[in-house]
């Protein structure tokens, strides 16, 4: 009696349950809305060349500008790897650019009503 009983509630239990539906349904991608980042307006520094030949004379013209005695100086091989330095600086933000443009491409194709613009 206990079994039968058992068997005719699973029964009802497996009628009651009804197949689950699943559904696809395409997402438009979110548009990222990253403004381009500004360009890098780096200032020009005034360089001063100092040899022994000049050295008096720049000091006696920035005395005369009224202008902080202090110098700062690079051996030739200093500046030649400061100007690597700056290479590979440009090369990463340039690589960085690129990054953000194929992202750019990717989350944010571009329409055929856009294309029109």
């Amino acid at each position: 009696m206990i079994l039968a009983s058992l068997q005719g509630c699973a029964l009802l239990a497996w009628k009651a349950v009804q197949p689950v539906e699943i559904e696809k349904k395409a997402v438009e991608r979110t548009r990222l809305a990253l403004p381009d980042p500004a360009p890098i307006r780096p200032s020009t520094p005034a360089w001063i060349l100092i040899t022994p030949q000049n050295q008096n004379q720049v000091w006696a013209d920035l005395k005369a500008k009224n202008a902080d005695l202090v110098l700062f100086g690079l051996t030739d091989d200093g500046y030649e790897e400061l100007a690597t330095d700056m290479a590979q600086i440009r090369n990463f933000i340039q690589q960085q650019r690129d990054i953000i443009t194929k992202y750019r491409e990717y989350y944010e194709p571009v329409r055929p009503a856009e294309e029109k613009k």
